[in-house]
């Protein structure tokens, strides 16, 4: 799982959080202070594999407490009042849990199918939680969905594509085997990181994948509710523009991952105000 901090400034999550209500922004603030402890739990570094189990166990029945009205951690005690103020329902939550406690015991993702059973729990459940703080009107609840769930498809691809290299120094792939045997780029070239026609094959399938998903979300949300999802939008633009810096780059992901400048997000930030209020195009 990755985490952006939304309180660093330039971030992608700062800039959007920018356009928000103090209590909206404060309820992200808390929300995203639950993934990056749950993030950390397991990628820190700190905790033996048991015992991040164990800590992934007690948030189980800490996520019980808090939807039952008697949270314990200082994480859930912040979570509390936005939980009740904004109506959020535990599913997803648990959800982000699960994703992390496959980080603990899934290096490999046979089909893209598979990986994006993971993608759905770390990501998108994110996005879930998200839009009901953001708010909404005109989009129908099963199409709101789609377009949460879409997004955080194309976030979590891009970030995947972007930490190809990261992700090897960890021990972890997440490209899909199935992908890797239709680009003829088996694992021995991967871990060699070997460059050429079959990588960017592979990658190209990657970025076709995450574009589809981009476009997706979009279509799924009903005009009259861009205004309220520019925070999204805003991420999106700058994720969306990150992937297409990637690509012109020939994919130059097996060393360390490539980031953006603050003129170029505040850049993309600006496209998507201007999305949201239907003066461009995305």
């Amino acid at each position: 799982m990755k985490v952006s901090e939304p309180k660093e400034k330039g971030s992608s999550f700062y800039l959007g959080f920018l356009f928000l209500s103090k209590p909206r922004r404060e309820a992200l603030n808390a929300v995203y202070a639950y993934c990056r402890h749950i993030d950390d739990i397991v990628d820190s570094g700190e905790l033996t594999a048991e015992a991040a189990r164990h800590e992934l166990g007690f948030w189980h029945d800490e996520l019980d407490r808090l939807f039952g009205g008697r949270p314990a951690h200082p994480v859930a005690l912040r979570l509390a009042p936005h939980v009740r103020g904004f109506g959020l329902v535990k599913e997803p939550f648990l959800e982000i849990l699960k994703g992390c406690e496959m980080d603990l015991g899934q290096v490999r993702y046979e089909s893209f199918p598979e990986l994006q059973t993971y993608m759905a729990r770390v990501a998108s459940a994110v996005g879930l939680i998200a839009v009901e703080i953001f708010g909404h009107q005109a989009t129908p609840p099963d199409r709101l969905r789609e377009f949460a769930m879409d997004f955080g498809y194309a976030f979590q691809l891009t970030n995947i594509i972007r930490d190809v290299g990261a992700d090897l120094d960890k021990g972890r792939v997440y490209l899909p085997s199935s992908d890797m045997k239709e680009a003829g780029y088996p694992l021995e070239s991967l871990l060699r990181r070997e460059r050429g026609d079959a990588f960017r094959y592979l990658m190209e399938l990657q970025y076709n994948r995450a574009k589809t998903f981009y476009r997706k979300a979009r279509a799924n949300l009903a005009p009259g509710d861009r205004r309220s999802m520019l925070p999204a939008e805003i991420m999106a633009h700058i994720y969306e523009g990150l992937l297409e810096d990637i690509r012109a780059s020939g994919f130059d992901v097996l060393g360390a991952p490539r980031s953006q400048g603050l003129l170029s997000k505040t850049g993309r930030a600006f496209k998507a105000l201007l999305y949201c209020r239907g003066l461009s195009g995305a």
